[in-house]
This record gives C-alpha cells, structure tokens and sequence, in this order.
C-alpha cells in the first residue's frame, strides 16, 4: 500500500470485484511462450509467461511469471538467454525471483546486474538487452499501460527488497468511509509513470512504526482509493477479507495480492513484522 499527497482517491467501485492470488512459486501446467512484436527489434519469442488473473478497474494492467531456461522458447542449449526488449506495451515493474542476469541499456551502454531480490521498473520504449545466466531466471511481472502520456524516462529504477533506506516515511492516506489513515511505514522506488499513475516500493510493519499495535500487529479498512494495487508480500502472515464478496485469503511471505481499486477489504498483519513489495497504477495522471 503507497500514499502520494498529488493523487486524489475517489469513491467505491460500482460493482463488487474479486482481488487476484498468487503465489511466486506457482508452477502451473501450462506456461505459454512469450511472443511480442518490438518496434526496435521485430517480432520476438523468448521465455515463457503465466499470467494472475486480475480484475483490474482502469488501463491496461496485467501481471505474473516469466521464466527462462533449458527447452525453453529463446533460450540456448545450457538455458542462458539473450533478450532484446524495448517494453512496447507500458511500463514493466519486476521483482527477480531466481537467478541472474545483466541489463544493458541500449542508448547509454549503463549496466545492471540483476539477482534474486533484485526489483527493476522498466519504462515504456527504452530499450534494454538482457543477457540471462544459465541455468535459469524467474521473474514476477506487472505491465501497466493508460491512455494519458506523463513523463518520459530514459533509464530504468532499480532497488531491492532488502533495501533499508533513511527515507521511510509513515504511509498515511484518507480512506473514504473512515477519514485520515496510518498503518506502516514505506518508500517510494519510483513515482512516476510513462503514462497515467505508477507509484512503486516497499511498506513494512512491526514493533514501534507509525500505526501498528504494541506487537506490531497491523488491522485497518482499505479500499485501495488511489488505485489497483498489487503487492508481493515478502515477510510476515496476512489476513485479508474482501467485504464485498465474501472472500477471505490468508497469506504470508511469497504470496501475491492484487486489490481493484474501490474494493472494500478488512486488511491485517500479524506482529512482530511484516514487509511486501507494492505497486499501484492509476489512468489518471497526478494532480
């Protein structure tokens, strides 16, 4: 969960929506190749996807796995891989689950090494080449899009999920049917979008930060009011009920949650500490 001072909330959706589940270590039966037509490199077939069901409210908004390896579309006989890839469809957000790669951006030359834990937002049409380690990489994937053109980047953000930056700040909104919130404590890795909203970067919980009980424990209202949202818990128990629907989840550190915006959740973190990875995107631009 992410504030940003410059983005409005606005009020509950119109009809009830289910939040999408996920798990990093989901394996399903059928994995699909990745094949996308790239403007600076042609038509491309590398790796394989499987996306996480979201019902998301505005944009273009998908998310999931992919994953490299041996007898996979793309890649070499000892599973390595090279990908050329400019994110023609948005702004691609991804948490690396396993592996190891370098990233070279196409126009600087600059260079990032990439490992499990690594995060990295890719903007909208840069274009970056990918050389991927045997025997394999995993990564979870959020590719947003909207209609409304922002800021145009020509780098990429990289951080971490161990980061433990000075700049933790109390995460604090308004919530429609309860007024001013604070629960937990987050910084932003980015905060801009190539198009709409995009605001990205960890929150965490525990003993003695802004809004959470004496054991760290953690229980508010959450409607999600400056976007879908969609977090990677990385630390911690979960207990989340959508009061719309009905539905009840519990999850824990490596579980994935995706929450349309609007949608009425009761939303708690067991103490002594909790941490995940967020990311919220918005068709409208900042105000």
């Amino acid at each position: 969960m992410a504030s940003d001072p410059n983005i409005q909330g606005n009020s509950h959706a119109a009809a009830p929506r289910s939040v999408g589940i996920g798990n990093r270590n989901d394996n399903p039966a059928q994995w699909a190749p990745f094949t996308w037509d790239d403007p600076h490199f042609g038509p491309q077939v590398k790796g394989e996807v499987a996306p996480v069901a979201f019902d998301h409210t505005s944009g273009s908004l998908q998310l999931g796995f992919w994953r490299t390896g041996k007898g996979i579309p793309g890649c070499n006989e000892d599973g390595s891989c090279h990908v050329d890839y400019s994110a023609p469809l948005g702004d691609e957000t991804m948490v690396i689950l396993e592996g190891t790669a370098t990233v070279t951006v196409a126009a600087t030359g600059k260079q990032y090494r990439l490992e499990a834990g690594t995060i990295i937002s890719h903007p909208k049409d840069v274009a970056l080449s990918w050389d991927i380690d045997a025997p394999f990489l995993k990564k979870f994937w959020i590719l947003w899009d909207s209609p409304a053109p922002s800021v145009k980047d020509d780098d990429v953000y990289v951080g971490h999920i161990s980061d433990n930056p000075e700049a933790w700040e109390p995460f604090t909104w308004d919530e429609p049917d309860h007024g001013s919130m604070v629960c937990g404590e987050l910084f932003k890795l980015r905060s801009t979008g190539s198009t709409g909203t995009l605001l990205c970067g960890l929150w965490r919980a525990g003993v003695g930060i802004a809004g959470c009980a004496p054991d760290g424990s953690t229980a508010i209202p959450y409607t999600s009011p400056l976007g879908d949202e969609i977090e990677l818990l990385l630390e911690g128990v979960y207990h989340v009920v959508n009061e719309d629907t009905g539905e009840t989840h519990n999850l824990r550190g490596g579980d994935v949650l995706a929450m349309p915006r609007g949608t009425r959740l009761s939303w708690s973190s067991k103490g002594p500490f909790a941490k995940k990875f967020w990311l919220i995107a918005n068709a409208s631009l900042p105000e």
